[in-house]
C-alpha cells in the first residue's frame, strides 16, 4: 500500500512539474524573441521555483550572506539528480549560467531554449572539445561581468548519495579567470530523487552556500591542493 501511494504521488509530481516547466519554457521562448534582460531572468527563476514546488520539494537555503552582490564566482555544486539546475537557480540570489551536455542542444524545444538562456555546450566524450567549451566559459566571464559560471565538479550524478571524484575542468577555469570558488551543497536531494529511479519523494531539501574559497596563490602546479580544499568543504555535509 505504501508503494502504491508513493507511485501515485510521484506520478502527480511529474505531471505538475512538467506542466510548470512547459509553461515556463513557452514564456521564455516568447520573451527571448525580443530580449533576454530582467524580465527573461525573472521568468527563468520563477520557472525553476514552480518546477520544484510542483515536484513537491520544500527547499530551504542558508548562507546567503556568503554571496556578495554583483560579484562573479565559479559556483560548484554536488551533482545529485535531474532537478539540480532547478534546485540551484530557484534560490540562488545572483545571475549564473552553466555548462551543459552538448547533445542537449539538439533536443527539440529544450535545445533552442538553453541556447537562448546562454548555457555553454560541452562534449564530455571528446577531451579537445571539452577544453574548448571550458575556454568559452572563461571568455563569457570576461565579457559579461555580472554572470557567474556554475560547474558540477563530479561531472556525473551520484549513484549512492556520496560525493564523487572532482574533475579539474572547473578549477582550471577558476584559476585562469582569477575568480573565487563558491561551494553550494545540496542535502536531502538524493532522498528526494536519485539516478536510475523515476520516483520522486516529496520532502525537504536544503541548499547550503559556504564561504567562497579564494584561488589567489594557486596555479596548475598546486591545483590538486585547491581541489582537495574544496572537496573537504563538501565532505562536511555529504559523505
Amino acid at each position: 500500500m505504501h508503494k502504491i501511494k508513493e507511485y501515485i504521488l510521484s506520478t502527480l509530481a511529474w505531471v505538475f512539474a512538467l506542466l510548470a516547466f512547459t509553461c515556463g519554457c513557452l514564456m521564455m521562448l516568447f520573451i527571448g524573441l525580443f530580449h533576454t534582460g530582467k524580465v527573461f531572468e525573472w521568468v527563468l527563476k520563477v520557472t525553476c521555483r514552480g518546477v520544484i514546488f510542483c515536484a513537491g520539494m520544500r527547499l530551504t537555503i542558508t548562507g546567503l550572506e556568503n554571496v556578495a552582490p554583483q560579484k562573479q564566482y565559479i559556483i560548484m555544486m554536488n551533482h545529485v539528480n535531474t532537478l539540480d539546475p532547478f534546485t540551484f537557480y530557484a534560490k540562488f540570489p545572483g545571475k549564473a549560467r552553466g555548462v551543459e551536455e552538448e547533445s542537449h542542444f539538439n533536443w527539440p524545444f529544450y535545445g533552442p531554449l538553453i541556447r537562448r538562456i546562454g548555457q555553454i555546450p560541452i562534449n564530455r566524450k571528446d577531451a579537445r572539445k571539452a577544453i574548448a567549451a571550458l575556454k568559452k566559459a572563461g571568455e563569457l566571464i570576461r565579457q559579461i561581468k555580472n554572470v557567474s559560471i556554475t560547474i558540477l565538479p563530479e561531472g556525473t550524478r551520484t549513484l549512492t548519495g556520496k560525493l564523487g571524484d572532482f574533475k579539474k575542468g572547473g578549477f582550471l577555469i577558476a584559476l585562469e579567470a582569477g575568480l573565487d570558488i563558491l561551494p553550494i551543497i545540496q542535502i536531502g536531494a538524493f532522498e528526494f530523487k536519485r539516478k536510475g529511479s523515476w520516483v520522486m519523494r516529496p520532502g525537504k531539501v536544503q541548499m547550503v552556500i559556504e564561504k567562497p574559497i579564494p584561488t589567489a596563490g594557486y596555479s596548475r602546479k598546486n591545483i590538486d591542493e585547491l581541489m582537495s580544499l574544496t572537496r573537504d568543504v563538501f565532505l562536511k555535509y555529504v559523505g
